[in-house]
């Protein structure tokens, strides 16, 4: 090429940047941030909260008991209709079949059934588990029920690895002492001598005779008041302002919180009516409120309308109640003399028709009596049930399956006006105790909630939150682990993933602000929301990005003066950029889809494609 040619093609070049503008710049959108509070309401930190329920894996896969039916009740396998990969789960491990065991009936130390080994002469009988993980090093607690009737009946604990050669190897054991004739605790410490993801408890027996075993139980040494150490610590970090317990086991599932306290080898294991399993009963409301204290969380519970409106008094009595009250004796000799000082109180699940309206009042004065300072939430909200009670409400609390933000925010104008035309009713709020993009979302469909579509979702839910701070106070997304998919943690025996989910629940409770403030002029594609400090000195935008290309925002912050620039953004995005809604954390890649720190130089912040942004501004700024 000439060099007059050359000088043509810059000068058309020059001339092209110059009326189109350089790349990203020209077409950068820009959005003006308000200084004025949208209203005078305030966000919360209880908008990004979590729910708990007895759902098949959700709480085995927090708590820290290794050993699945460790009462021998049996195992319920889930049903098909709310299947994610079909491959079984925690909660689908049962004892290894082998000739040397069998179920006893005749005299079990809890609940219907035992087991009981015999035990010949130069044949031991044994009993095993698969499916364990251990890690070196790291100590272990056994503990079981125990009787035998042979005088040289002797019982041994391990841990052990299959070899791919196919030998056996020892990671632990422990010899425990002589089984007495009657039922007996016993309990040793195993130390791992080798880290598997595929070892096998057994208990074993030798002498001539027969062994009975019962609650057999293995915890890891480190745990966190019986939950996992991993879990805690990931949900710690996440900062769910409030947790609710509760769900489908509580109204229609029959669950009675006072077969669920004192010593957890004494409770029984109950059968699960609504999600098809047997629950072992190893938590229950103390377990709850230790987990809400270990990660600071605020604890929510939800009382059965169908145990009646007693029981919820001596529930709230039980977590709040001093020493010398009834329940709250009954708590101390369970092992905690300090009330629990749970704030709130939700009658009923999912419940809204006549019967539970007249209801309602009969909870509120019980709820009332046993805890002046209790703040009591409704289940569904109608006139009618304002009308019986609205006096005693704090919160009416609607549940929100559905990725269409326009409905939620229908529903939320609806119960203001209600809540406004009622008298004595304009102070009561909104709780969201239960919301997600679906609730009806089963089989391999059910994948959809670990996407990185699903976190986008919820995060233009929670920007939905956060314009309506004025009346919504609490919002808990369902659900916190596993649950065939939805849980924004995943576990395994093994250990724990943080889905695309957590990272935007983490996100949004890391940068909230309490003062909503107006943003205009969002560009299509991208949902906007806004807080600031209480003082003006900080302003956080939350930016998603639904399109599948990049946005580049400027930022008109002129409102706050010269004072605020952007300084920094955290975004949650998928780091390999390649722009598919349906991408997934997996074991193999844990944090693919994580929350990247981002410098901003100037006024502008470009987007990445599918992405949640949250992008601070304070005094100075980077440029």
């Amino acid at each position: 090429m000439t060099p007059s040619g050359i000088s043509f093609i810059v000068t058309l070049c020059v001339v092209v940047f110059a009326l189109c503008g350089v790349p990203g710049k020209a077409d950068a959108a820009t959005v003006r941030i308000s200084a004025q509070p949208m209203h005078a309401g305030r966000i919360t930190t209880r908008l990004a909260g979590g729910f708990i329920e007895l759902l098949d894996d959700l709480v085995p896969g927090m708590w820290a008991e290794m050993l699945n039916d460790r009462s021998f009740e049996g195992v319920t396998p889930r049903s098909s209709w709310c299947y994610y990969t079909g491959a079984p789960n925690v909660c689908d491990r049962e004892w290894d079949p082998n000739e040397t065991w069998t179920y006893d009936t005749a005299n079990p130390s809890n609940g219907t059934r035992c087991v009981k080994l015999t035990v010949r002469k130069n044949a031991a009988g044994r009993i095993t588990q698969s499916g364990l993980a251990m890690r070196d090093g790291t100590t272990y607690l056994f503990s079981g029920y125990l009787r035998g009737d042979g005088a040289d009946v002797r019982a041994t604990v391990a841990l052990k690895a299959l070899l791919p050669n196919g030998k056996w190897m020892v990671l632990a054991s422990a010899k425990l002492p002589k089984p007495a004739r009657e039922w007996t605790k016993l309990a040793c410490k195993l130390i791992a001598a080798g880290t598997t993801d595929r070892a096998v408890f057994e208990l074993a027996a030798t002498g001539t005779g027969r062994l009975w075993a019962d609650k057999l139980s293995l915890m890891p040494a480190d745990n966190v008041k019986g939950w996992r150490r991993d879990v805690v610590r990931a949900v710690k970090e996440a900062h769910p302002g409030v947790i609710r317990w509760g769900g489908s086991v509580v109204d229609p599932g029959g669950y009675r919180w006072k077969d669920g306290i004192g010593d957890r080898d004494r409770r029984t294991p109950f059968p699960n009516k609504v999600w098809g399993r047997i629950d072992p009963n190893d938590v229950g409301i103390d377990e709850f409120c230790r987990f809400c204290e270990a990660v600071g969380a605020q604890p929510l519970i939800c009382v059965s309308v169908a145990d009646g409106a007693q029981s919820a008094r001596d529930l709230v009595e039980y977590c709040n109640g001093g020493a010398d009250a009834e329940w709250g004796k009954r708590r101390v000799a369970n092992g905690r003399r300090r009330p629990y000082g749970v704030r709130y109180f939700q009658i009923g699940n999912e419940l809204g028709n006549a019967k539970y309206v007249s209801a309602a009042l009969d909870f509120c004065k019980a709820i009332k009596a046993a805890d002046p300072n209790a703040v009591i939430m409704s289940s569904y909200p109608s006139q009618e049930l304002l009308d019986q009670a609205g006096s005693y409400l704090g919160y009416v609390c609607p549940h929100h399956y559905t990725p269409d933000l326009a409905a939620c925010d229908a529903n939320f104008n609806q119960l203001s006006e209600m809540l406004r035309s009622t008298p004595g009713c304009q102070n009561i709020k909104i709780g969201v105790t239960e919301w997600n993009i679906s609730g009806g979302l089963w089989g391999l469909d059910r994948g959809r909630f670990l996407t990185l579509d699903c976190a986008l979702a919820n995060a233009r839910y929670l920007n939905l939150l956060l314009r309506r701070s004025d009346v919504v106070e609490i919002a808990c997304r369902s659900n916190m682990t596993n649950s065939l998919g939805s849980g924004m943690i995943q576990t395994t025996p093994a250990g724990l993933l943080k889905t695309p989910c957590y990272h935007v629940m983490k996100l949004y409770a890391d940068h909230t602000k309490p003062v909503a403030v107006a943003v205009e002029r969002a560009p299509e594609g991208v949902d906007l929301a806004a807080c600031a400090s209480e003082d003006g000195r900080s302003v956080c935008i939350f930016a998603v990005n639904t399109k599948t290309e990049p946005v580049e925002l400027s930022l008109d912050l002129s409102a706050y003066g010269s004072r605020l620039k952007p300084t920094a953004a955290e975004i949650v995005r998928d780091t390999l950029d390649l722009r598919q809604k349906d991408i997934m954390n997996h074991w193999a890649a844990p944090d693919r889809v994580r929350t990247v720190k981002v410098a901003i130089s100037g006024d502008t912040i470009t987007l990445p494609a599918l992405s949640a942004a949250a992008i601070e501004c304070g005094a100075g700024g980077s440029d």
